[in-house]
């Protein structure tokens, strides 16, 4: 998948964006506060619904306005040429269109846009919480099954069911059919999920561990997929021990909303032992190879998003990543302050260049 065209407006500080996109690299120079991760996060907001800055809309939209809107022409592996459009209102109603016809799911939209977005906090995937990782595996398998969201969404209500009926039970309430059944349906979809991580993962793991050879020679880590109980019993029967627990707490310990992938060197956590330089570098491994399995099991390659080029990386290992993206014939979008941190990028196939200042974006040249 390629985006050919993108407009924006009413994101931020972007009136009325207009640009042709390039195949490969496309970079935006400019002053920070101009407005170039402003164009990431519009690209993020059609390909997700939301943006990577700002958990509510209100913020996104310029001031003034009461609704942004992102459009794109998109060369699609699969459907062709296909046009499609979200408008998100300060309301925080959204509008979706493909083809010019009405979708009433972002998914549709965002099952067409498989992105990659690395930001200069993205060693947070190595060093953050486990739900950065679960979130990077379910974003992954929502490309590749078809099935697993909708598996995974009925096991989260399931347990949003479940869990509150135990807080209703540690505050005395009785222990009724009810929790029995949402207890099923929780360990029915729970069994589905993680089966679905497992085969992924399986994939992911050796692809990982090729990019990170390409960039960084010499660095080894290991990762370990933990799926939220312990690994001697079934989540039937950690379900069944850990019961008195989950009832006075009113929460269910086990399960699939607590799975981690665990990332060590050598029998010391990747936390205690990596870099933030080094985990960076393990991050855009990380991301290079869901591109890449991706690509292999729907046939579409994904968008990567790059905010503030050369951010934690020194120049060898960035050289490195992006020659990496440019063997998998990869769509970048990318900012820096200064066109210099890619100048040895992508070069003799087509690039584009932008300046953005206030706002603005303008063309300074096109390459092949």
């Amino acid at each position: 998948m390629r985006i050919e065209r993108l407009e924006v407006a009413g994101v931020r500080n972007l009136s009325s964006v207009g640009i042709e996109c390039a195949p490969g690299l496309n970079a935006f120079i400019g002053e920070n506060g101009a407005g170039k991760t402003s164009i990431l996060e519009a690209i993020h907001i059609l390909g997700r619904g939301r943006s990577f800055r700002s958990a509510a809309i209100g913020p996104v939209i310029q001031h003034g306005l009461d609704r942004a809107t992102i459009r794109a022409r998109l060369a699609d592996e699969v459907r062709g040429d296909v046009s499609i459009g979200v408008v998100r209102h300060r309301s925080d109603r959204s509008e979706i269109h493909i083809n010019g016809r009405p979708e009433r799911q972002l998914s549709a939209v965002a099952r067409l846009l498989p992105m990659q977005l690395l930001l200069p906090n993205s060693s947070e995937l190595i060093f953050g919480p486990p739900k950065e990782r679960r979130q990077f595996v379910d974003w992954g398998m929502f490309h590749v099954e078809p099935n697993y969201i909708d598996h995974l969404r009925a096991y989260q209500q399931a347990l949003e069911q479940r869990n509150a009926l135990l807080k209703s039970m540690a505050a005395g309430g009785e222990d009724g059919p009810e929790i029995h059944a949402w207890t099923e349906q929780l360990a029915k979809y729970a069994e589905l999920v993680d089966a679905a991580r497992r085969r992924y993962v399986e994939r992911l793991i050796p692809a990982i561990s090729a990019r990170l050879e390409g960039l960084s020679p010499g660095l080894a880590i290991s990762i370990t997929y933990r799926p939220g109980w312990r690994d001697d019993a079934t989540f039937e029967v950690c379900l069944r021990e850990s019961r008195d627990r989950d009832v006075k707490f009113g929460l269910t310990h086990c399960g699939p909303h607590r799975a981690d992938l665990k990332v060590s060197v050598g029998s010391a956590p990747a936390l205690t032992t990596l870099s933030r330089g080094q985990g960076k570098v393990v991050a855009s491994a990380c991301r290079l190879a869901q591109a890449a399995v991706t690509r292999e099991l729907s046939g579409r390659n994904s968008v990567f998003l790059i905010d503030d080029v050369g951010a934690e990386l020194d120049a060898r290992h960035n050289a490195n990543f992006f020659d990496a993206l440019e063997a998998m014939d990869s769509q970048v979008f990318a900012t820096a302050t200064n066109e210099q941190v890619l100048a040895s990028s992508f070069v003799g196939r087509s690039r584009r260049l932008f300046h953005v200042e206030r706002g603005s974006c303008r063309p300074l040249d096109t390459e092949g």
